[in-house]
């Protein structure tokens, strides 16, 4: 006998086997396999309750591009600036105290400085350009 023959299985008496059929089971085995498949089946038939998810409100949602209520402050207190140092302009400004050093060494209003050339009027240089 060769080796390829003592490592071959013989198939025949395998299926044979196979198609026997199988002992009968005792009544308490599966008694007992029954009634542990329907303790599983009813375990998994009972949903789990879904954790309750607190969504955002609208507000919320629409401040979030924006960094939130952290960024919407910031905006906020930057919009208020600009509009109390350009509507205050510079003689007011200059009163208050450790701005108005930093005010009086800017040459004065930048607006007056700038020329228009030929442009008679500032409506006449919007309606050219």
């Amino acid at each position: 006998m060769a080796d390829t023959d003592k490592n071959q299985i013989d198939l025949d008496a395998f299926f044979k086997e196979a198609v026997e059929s199988a002992p009968e089971l005792s009544s308490a085995l599966m008694a007992n396999i029954l009634a542990d498949a329907g303790d599983v089946a009813a375990t998994r038939q009972v949903s789990p309750e879904r954790p309750t998810i607190k969504r955002k409100g609208w507000f919320a949602r629409v401040m979030e591009p924006m960094g939130g209520i952290k960024g919407m402050a910031a905006v906020g207190v930057c919009t208020i600036l600009g509009v109390t140092v350009g509507y205050a302009g510079t003689d007011t400004l200059q009163s208050i105290p450790g701005v108005g050093d930093i005010v009086a060494s800017i040459s004065g209003d930048p607006v007056d400085d700038f020329s228009y050339g030929s442009i008679a009027s500032f409506s006449d240089f919007l309606a050219e350009g």
